[in-house]
């Protein structure tokens, strides 16, 4: 199972749809490149998978995203867990895949694409005396909330670590780019076409091996944990989780009471359900992401993903924290203070405490492949268009809406956020997993936002533009090269101001 496209800041995330970089801003600047999308590492397999060969690295955490359904905390935890509503086989000591899968992967497309209600995930969590916000929990680190992509398949994440491993890594010098030997985060697709492009590959050369290589769903369940999840095969896994997100739900659930994973989420004991449903090597950074993620859940009410994005502080950065970054950075305190004149005005959150955005469609319908121009042309068109965009936040925030209902993921990653309009796709550059992620951990306060700042100069190399004060330098890489001139005017511009009354 893959953790959040890393870990977050949200939802915090497992392994998902994900996104690409690169921030941007200033209104009338054309529309920036993206950077390419950071995926995310696989996880170790559970008690009955095969051991890790010696040599094999711990994969580390990492999640992915969609939406979560909305709804109040179910009923409060108990110290047993009611008998299973689903009759759940022991799973063997060893299970093994399938050597032949009677299907292909066409086959795997939604029976019933309907979202999980509020009703189902709070029955399945009382049924387990779990909180209902513990549960979701879960679907927003994992997926954000969404079993599958707007075309219908299920949301996947394929792991070329494990596909080498179920095969004796006899693919790793034929095809590498779903068979590899270590854990190389660049190479796991950062939409949902490249993931699917993976597994179809992977699936032509050993399809039970790749199926269970493959995470499933809005719990992103990988298809290796098929005897856990109590099915006979891993080709009956996929075939049930193609089916609905109801599926998914029950198949989790039977996964929890098999695996007695019941009491962790009881007890909200984060790191207990980390270790067993994450792996031993990202399980801290796992149990961080659920308890975050919970947290933000119980604040809202169980509510979705987009109303937990509220501050937890809105308190300014003051000149000592401009400094510290500054120092970090090796600048002047006034070079990190233009950028956020030029980009926000300083103004990080909306007046309900939601982090200012600004949403870009022509990004989005790239993310999606076009898919949804013709029918939700307001979020989704292939060319900038300054005009098109609304004025207030309360515009801007019912496109991201919309979006987030085609394509949560890519929804997120197609706005650019807070005091340095970031946006969601550069998560990687930041240091998050998945766009999800990434923004669950900016819209804490403005300290959050600063770090994630600086961890995008770091990782795209403008600390030196920032410390020699090439503004144009600066502007071609933070902002796109459409208008490199007049961007890094104004950068000039807004740092002669601060410098001379600082």
């Amino acid at each position: 199972m893959s953790f959040w496209d890393g870990v977050f800041k949200v939802l915090f995330g497992s392994r998902g749809e994900a996104a690409q970089p690169a921030p941007r801003t200033v209104p009338p600047a054309p529309p920036r490149a993206p950077a390419p999308p950071p995926p995310a590492a696989p996880r170790p397999p559970p008690t009955a998978a095969p051991p890790s060969p010696p040599s094999a690295p711990e994969p580390p955490f990492r999640p992915t995203p969609v939406p979560p359904a909305p709804s109040p905390i179910g009923g409060g935890p108990t110290n047993q867990a009611p008998p299973s509503l689903t009759p759940v086989p022991p799973p063997p000591q060893a299970p093994q895949l399938d050597a032949t899968v009677g299907f292909g992967l066409d086959a795997l497309r939604a029976a019933d694409a309907g979202k999980l209600s509020n009703a189902q995930i709070d029955a399945v969590a009382a049924s387990m005396g779990v909180e209902a916000a513990a549960l979701r929990a879960v679907v927003q680190v994992e997926s954000a909330g969404a079993g599958f992509g707007g075309d219908g398949k299920p949301l996947i994440l394929f792991e070329p670590f494990w596909f080498s491993r179920a095969t004796g890594g006899r693919f790793d010098q034929s095809n590498p780019g779903v068979s590899q030997p270590t854990i190389r985060r660049s190479d796991l697709g950062g939409t949902q076409e490249q993931r699917w492009a993976k597994l179809i590959e992977a699936f032509a050369l050993a399809p039970a091996e790749a199926l269970g290589a493959t995470s499933w769903g809005a719990f992103q369940m990988p298809g290796r944990y098929f005897a856990q999840a109590g099915y006979g095969s891993v080709h009956e896994l996929a075939l049930d989780l193609a089916q609905s997100e109801a599926k998914q739900l029950a198949a989790f659930e039977r996964y929890l009471r098999a695996n007695g994973l019941v009491d962790e989420l009881q007890r909200k004991d984060w790191e207990g359900f980390a270790r067993a449903y994450e792996g031993e090597g990202g399980a801290g950074q796992y149990a961080t992401a659920l308890a975050a993620a919970y947290g933000r859940l119980a604040r809202a009410g169980g509510s979705s993903f987009l109303d937990s994005l509220v501050a937890e502080s809105r308190a300014p950065l003051g000149a000592s924290d401009y400094a510290a970054s500054a120092g970090r950075l090796g600048c002047e305190p006034a070079t990190v203070q233009a950028v956020v004149t030029v980009e926000s005005g300083a103004s990080a959150y909306g007046s309900d405490g939601r982090p200012i955005i600004l949403f870009e469609p022509h990004i989005f319908s790239r993310l999606t492949g076009r898919r949804f121009d013709a029918t939700n042309p307001n979020v989704s068109y292939p060319t900038w268009d300054r005009t098109k965009y609304p004025r207030d936040q309360a515009g801007r925030w019912a496109q991201l809406r919309e979006a987030f209902g085609l394509d949560p993921e890519a929804a997120v990653a197609s706005a650019s956020w807070g005091l340095f309009q970031i946006m969601g796709m550069n998560h990687a550059r930041c240091g998050f997993p998945t766009a999800t992620a990434f923004v669950a951990e900016i819209s804490k306060s403005l300290v959050s936002q600063l770090n994630a700042f600086e961890a995008f100069v770091r990782s795209s190399n403008l600390v030196d533009e920032l410390q020699r004060k090439d503004w144009e330098g600066f502007a071609r890489v933070y902002n796109g090269p459409g208008q490199v001139e007049r961007y890094g005017r104004l950068l000039r511009e807004a740092y002669t101001r601060i410098a001379a009354t600082s």
